[in-house]
């Protein structure tokens, strides 16, 4: 990507890091589970929509019991999947990344971005692919952190935003490629 590009996809995600930033200062003080202010901004930030009651609260009971772990994003997709009988990879990778922000959030964006793609909906063996394609992007983000071209996207999103020091180098990245859409 040009420097021009990272800086551009750095502009556009600030209202994001407002965001995201307001709900990590939510998340450890209050219980996820019943408070209906933070569900409100994560729905909001994460487009969690259109889902039944019982799906929401076993989302945000299972947030509110592994604060303080550090849950797998194996262990939220099986426990959302036997919770819900919904195959749910990128809602899981989001609630695993709330709570280890040094773990990545699979979107399409993204993995389109890292040349990875998301296993086909119709697979028997969905959950297990998905295992691996997150493996896969965690390999991608230690791999292009250590290099000098995640290095200088580092440092150009820690020039542009005043609250960089809040955010791992890996949501730092996480929001570049959220924004490149081209």
């Amino acid at each position: 990507m040009v420097s021009t590009d990272v800086t551009s996809a750095i502009i556009n995600a600030k209202p994001g890091i407002q965001k995201y930033l307001a709900l990590m200062d939510q998340v450890e003080t209050v219980d996820v589970s019943t408070d209906a202010v933070f569900q409100r901004m994560y729905n909001g930030f994460y487009r969690v929509q259109r889902r039944e009651r019982s799906w929401y609260g076993a989302y945000y009971q299972l947030m509110q019991q592994m604060k303080g772990a550090q849950p797998t994003f194996g262990d939220v997709l099986d426990h959302m999947y036997e919770a819900t009988g919904r195959y749910e990879p990128s809602f899981s990778s989001k609630l695993v990344a709330t709570l280890n922000p040094g773990k990545p959030v699979w979107d399409i964006h993204v993995l389109r971005n890292i040349n990875q793609k998301a296993p086909a909906y119709y697979s028997r063996k969905k959950i297990e692919d998905a295992k691996g394609c997150y493996a896969k992007m965690e390999d991608w983000y230690q791999a292009f952190l250590a290099s000098s071209q995640g290095a200088s996207w580092v440092d150009q999103f820690n020039q542009l935003t005043p609250e960089h020091n809040k955010l791992t180098d890996l949501k730092k990245v996480d929001f570049i490629l959220w924004q490149m859409r081209g």
